[in-house]
């Protein structure tokens, strides 16, 4: 098996080493497909899905759901703004000014058609157009369950709506969109502040943070890894030898999720950090065994059979025991465990091919590269030794 393995690297090696350009093309067309499908990555901000279907719990919590509507609850908040210093403004949220805001809200959100019910102090003072204080606190007094909608300082108010909102992070930012407009066109007296709440707009709020700290903690990672391989290879160049094939390996794994319409989870929304620390060592391995090689007087085609077949096969074991590592948690009964080992095994063998195939093309155009250009170096100063010479007669 190993002597077969072998056989294969070093064909590769001689195909990278016939074709370089055409195969640097090649890389750099496929990296641009798959990258278009970065346009359709999403996240999925519903942890709901992440969770077994089949188990019982779940299954009734559907029932429930399906019988008695829609788990997605948008809280609204209407509490006392202390920070207002007027004389018009409200010091109790049973005012009546208060009230009537929550009738034209209650009536406004009943007009939507993604919104199922709503449940609001507004349904204990329907019929009247205004209402005196006194009217307000003996309709509460008799009405017990209005206790739940006031806080017992009376200093805030809430109101439930229930929707059909969806589990689609645009579909919730499209329906806390609606919501704030609707508290944007309510009359509100002074002295009050609207708010948004609930298991949506958490969500929403949570996978903002993630995504926030995914873009941020990519960042850290990559100028850190940059700058451990610039002190560890001690050449720019060399650094990014090493970085540019592990960026492809990473597009490639995120453009296939949105091609194949994966969303990014809670738990692979930090894909791209783990990948960075997880492949950089493959690249490494590969250009310091070149670099080796090439030390030694080889050709280019020597020194990179030799370092493909050997490196090769050291980085295919070490990488494929990773995938399958990862590939395992694809067997357990949590979909959230099931897609993070998925989309990191997928993200190994990426990064193992960017570094099998795309390393020893790179590090050979930048090797053609400085020849030619040390070649060209080299001819301007014979001209211009030439051009002195000539002159001087």
């Amino acid at each position: 098996m190993a002597t077969f393995l072998e056989m294969y690297l070093m064909k590769l090696a001689e195909i990278q080493k016939k074709h370089t350009k055409l195969l640097a093309v090649a890389v750099i067309i496929l990296t641009i497909i798959l990258g278009i499908g970065l346009k359709d990555l999403t996240i999925n901000s519903d942890f709901r899905t992440e969770m077994p279907k089949e188990l019982p719990i779940f299954q009734l919590n559907d029932k429930v759901s399906a019988k008695f509507g829609g788990q997605d609850a948008v809280v609204i908040a209407v509490q006392i703004d202390d920070s207002v210093d007027s004389k018009e403004a409200v010091r109790d949220i049973r005012d009546p000014r208060v009230i009537q805001s929550l009738i034209f809200l209650d009536r406004e959100f009943r007009g939507e058609t993604t919104v199922t019910s709503v449940t609001s102090p507004a349904s204990f003072f329907r019929g009247k157009n205004t209402y005196s204080d006194e009217e307000i606190t003996q309709t509460l007094r008799n009405t017990p369950a209005a206790d739940a909608f006031f806080s017992r300082n009376y200093k805030m108010v809430l109101m439930y709506v229930a929707a059909d909102i969806g589990s689609g992070e645009d579909q919730v930012q499209s329906f806390n969109k609606l919501a704030q407009q609707l508290i944007d066109y309510t009359p509100k007296p002074p002295g009050v502040k609207f708010g948004i709440t609930g298991q949506p707009i958490l969500r929403m709020t949570i996978f903002d943070l993630l995504k926030r700290d995914a873009v941020f903690t990519l960042a850290v990672a990559a100028v850190i890894i940059l700058l451990l391989l610039f002190i560890m290879q001690r050449s720019y160049t060399q650094a990014f030898l090493i970085f540019a094939p592990l960026s492809i390996g990473l597009i490639w794994t995120m453009g296939t999720l949105g091609w194949l319409g994966i969303p990014l989870s809670v738990a692979t929304v930090a894909l791209s950090s783990m990948l960075l620390g997880l492949g950089v060592e493959y690249g490494v391995f590969v250009l310091s065994r070149y670099n080796e090689e090439r030390a030694k007087n080889y050709s280019q085609l020597d020194s990179m059979k030799t370092t493909v077949y050997s490196i090769g096969s050291a980085v295919i074991g070490s990488g494929m025991t990773t995938i399958v590592g990862f590939g395992v948690l694809s067997f357990a009964s949590v979909p959230l465990m099931q897609h993070l080992g998925e989309t990191l095994a997928m993200g190994i063998a990426f990064c193992l091919l960017a570094a099998l195939i795309v390393n020893p093309v790179f590090i050979l155009l930048e090797e053609d590269y400085e020849y030619w250009n040390t070649h060209r170096k080299l001819a301007k100063l014979e001209a211009k030794k030439e051009l002195h010479i000539q002159r001087g007669r």
